[in-house]
């Protein structure tokens, strides 16, 4: 299935398609110990793996037909984050994830995007629920969720990891 990646803009943010000059920003932002630290093994990853985790994104919204967004400030075009949709063969369900510069903590950014991509999976991908899958540990993650009308339905391991599984029903 090869699908055009749309670009969604919220008040103050652009989900956009990735590029290659993403690439710097988002290895400075992965490298960051802090800000990989609940995500999957908790370890920092350097620049050809920030690389081939863009490369997986893009390949994620080819063969599903929705993904990963490169998240950036509409009013500066700089890149915060990463936000979207996720569901890789094996994972429990259609995930809403976010992952943002530690700099970009704190600001609205991640509920934000969040709110958005989960307009997406209801209005474009008509799915009947949206997952999030957060270190126990992660609150400020699980805030998140909670914002965004989640509740923890189970907990279980995913890899290595103790995780909470956050739901939301379609309205």
């Amino acid at each position: 299935m090869h699908t055009e990646t749309p670009t969604i803009e919220t008040a103050r943010l652009r989900l956009r398609p990735w590029r290659e000059e993403d690439l710097d920003p988002y290895a400075q932002m992965s490298a960051d110990p802090e800000v990989m630290r609940y995500i999957g093994s908790g370890r920092p990853l350097d620049r050809e793996e920030s690389w081939r985790q863009i490369a997986v994104f893009i390949g994620h919204w080819q063969l599903r037909g929705y993904g990963l967004w490169a998240v950036e400030r509409r009013e500066d075009s700089e890149f915060i984050g990463r936000v979207g949709l996720w569901q890789p063969e094996g994972w429990p369900g259609l995930e809403n994830g976010w992952l943002l510069g530690r700099e970009h903590w704190g600001h609205g950014y991640a509920t934000e995007a969040g709110a958005a991509a989960e307009e997406f999976a209801w209005m474009r991908l008509k799915a009947p629920e949206l997952i999030s899958v957060i270190q126990p540990e992660n609150r400020a993650s699980r805030r998140v969720a909670e914002r965004l009308g989640m509740e923890i339905a189970r907990r279980g391991r995913l890899g290595t990891n103790d995780v909470l599984v956050y739901r939301k029903l379609r309205p």
